[in-house]
């Protein structure tokens, strides 16, 4: 929590709100939404993982981002969403995800 705090505060994004959001399906994610000042949605990704983010974790990361937009009705602009990754990524995946910000 403590690296996330200090990307954002870097990036100077202030958010009023965190709220936790991490899924059951996945033991090493954590999902967090937050609420800047004006009022835009936030998607941060934690996502711990000691092999390479391929193309197929990118997918199914899209489809859980699919689900909580239907479910929060919210819509997460571009440049709105933040993965921390812990390990490497492909540089496919890393094209893929061109609209997230990965830490």
């Amino acid at each position: 929590m403590n690296e996330m705090n200090n990307y954002l505060f870097d990036n100077n994004i202030i958010l009023k709100e965190i709220k936790n959001i991490t899924p059951k399906t996945r033991k090493k994610i954590e999902v967090y939404l937050g609420v800047d000042m004006k009022n835009n949605y936030y998607l941060i990704v934690k996502l711990n993982k000691k092999s390479r983010f391929l193309m197929k974790d990118a997918k199914e990361l899209l489809e859980f981002l699919s689900k909580i937009e239907n479910i929060k009705d919210i819509n997460f602009k571009y440049k709105k969403r933040i993965l921390l990754l812990s390990g490497e990524i492909c540089s496919k995946t890393k094209e893929f995800l061109k609209e997230w910000r990965i830490l």
